[in-house]
């Protein structure tokens, strides 16, 4: 057996066709779909990117220990764990986080596409300093944006784009391992993350007549009467058409995989850390700049899933709840290598298998509990597989929603529900004590403002 993990970075569920969105278009991953078991309720642990990528690998969540910060040194990754067994580990990416963060560690091999990254890039055009096709004080990191736009001045065609560049990687990797049997293949591309800058026909599939400015990236704020609802339009248009861009190439890959034989005995993982607003809740972003820790509701917490397996289900839809950590326990299991016992996540096979759907009880999501840094700071997300989603921080009142009535998350009930908001919180106080939180993150997250 061998596994092929997919990570897309900013992906929102709900915008993959196959999980509703009619008008999206996404036919690679429909079709991926169509093999897989998809998980309707799968939620990011650590947020953001790098977090994410840290609980994957490590199996652990990691927000009550630390946030956006290199895989701690006391803690193996699990190409190490591979590796020491003789299973061969390949790290593809354009994430740039990704490479700070050491998250590369102990892969046998690791193709960093760093364009995507807002140093230096690669290659320039002398005559095509670009600009920003929008007021740079209306969208966030306008000089990050100018950078990673100045990464693109030499593309001629969009196979030139990062995703495109990461997946072309992961065929030539495919097509020069055939037949190799024990591996873990990690690819992961940062797109469809702003800034997005994929061609205009892709983005012109969902607003074809727009003639505004051009957002290519959003304001991480509160939107008020900021911009109006044309505007918000684009910039949503604008993620589309990237995210749409994404699985063109992604599609290449997965025809790769089957022309090349993998799909008789390699198991397909893709997956995503996080989503983002686009107007929902008042808001477009992922998090705030400029204000109180947003909260991780269902656009931003919920990721997309799907896991194909040889001789596993076909086009199966679960509501079980399944997190980040739960990745690196089932990976292994599929590679029949043991637990090493530092991992909080489980096995997924059983869900995977169709013994249950009943997996978690609770899920647990947020940036780093003792962050300073705003970008880093969420309110804490509890969601329980009979509904329930609480949202809560220990300096701003709680938010209580009930799925099956409410699934947008627009009407709190809190103050009708406090014995169910007080089942969450404990539920997440427990949580604590069993990953060993230190009490003094306990403590702060005991205290918080109860309903009466």
């Amino acid at each position: 057996m061998n596994v092929i993990v997919v990570v897309s970075d900013t992906c929102r569920r709900d915008r993959i066709h196959a999980y509703g969105t009619e008008w999206m278009i996404t036919p690679s991953l429909d079709y991926l779909a169509s093999q897989s078991m998809v998980f309707n309720r799968a939620y990011c642990a650590s947020f953001p990117t790098v977090p994410h990528r840290v609980d994957c690998l490590t199996g652990r969540y990691g927000f009550p220990f630390y946030g956006w910060s290199p895989m701690p040194d006391d803690l193996s990754s699990i190409s190490e764990v591979l590796e020491e067994q003789g299973i061969a580990t390949q790290l593809i990416h354009d994430t740039p986080g990704m490479h700070g963060a050491n998250c590369g560690r102990g892969f046998r091999g690791v193709k960093f596409n760093e364009g995507q990254s807002t140093g230096k890039p690669e290659m320039i055009r002398v005559h095509d300093e670009p600009e920003l096709p929008c007021d740079a004080d209306r969208i966030r990191s306008p000089e990050s944006m100018l950078a990673r736009m100045r990464a693109s001045t030499w593309w001629d065609d969009e196979s030139d784009t990062f995703a495109a560049r990461t997946f072309a990687d992961g065929c030539n990797w495919l097509a020069e391992n055939q037949g190799a049997d024990g591996f873990l293949l990690w690819v992961d591309t940062f797109d469809p993350h702003e800034p997005w800058l994929s061609p205009d026909y892709y983005v012109r599939m969902y607003y074809p007549d727009y003639d505004g400015q051009d957002f290519i990236q959003a304001p991480y704020d509160y939107l008020d009467d900021k911009f109006t609802e044309e505007e918000i339009m684009w910039m949503h248009a604008r993620y589309c058409g990237e995210l749409t861009m994404m699985d063109r190439w992604f599609g290449e890959f997965l025809d790769n995989f089957y022309e090349f034989g993998y799909a008789e005995d390699t198991a397909l993982i893709f997956t995503s850390d996080h989503g983002f607003y686009f107007g929902e809740h008042n808001r477009a972003g992922k998090h705030t700049l400029v204000g109180d820790p947003w909260p991780l509701y269902e656009e931003d917490a919920g990721v997309p899933l799907m896991v194909y397996l040889p001789e596993g289900p076909r086009g199966v839809y679960t509501d079980a709840m399944v997190q980040a950590p739960d990745l690196r326990p089932t990976i292994l299991d599929l590679l029949e290598v043991k637990l090493t016992g530092e991992e909080h996540g489980r096995s997924m096979l059983p869900v995977l298998a169709g013994e249950t759907d009943e997996f978690r009880e609770f899920t647990f999501s947020s940036g780093h509990l003792d962050a300073t840094q705003p970008q880093l700071k969420t309110r804490i997300a509890v969601n329980s597989a009979d509904g329930w989603a609480l949202h809560f921080h220990p300096a701003y009142k709680p938010e209580l929603y009930y799925l099956p009535d409410d699934p947008p998350q627009e009407n709190n009930i809190v103050a009708e529900n406090a014995a169910q908001a007080d089942r969450l919180h404990r539920a997440f106080v427990d949580f604590l004590r069993e990953v060993q939180a230190d009490q003094a993150v306990v403590d702060m997250c005991r205290t918080w403002q109860k309903v009466t």
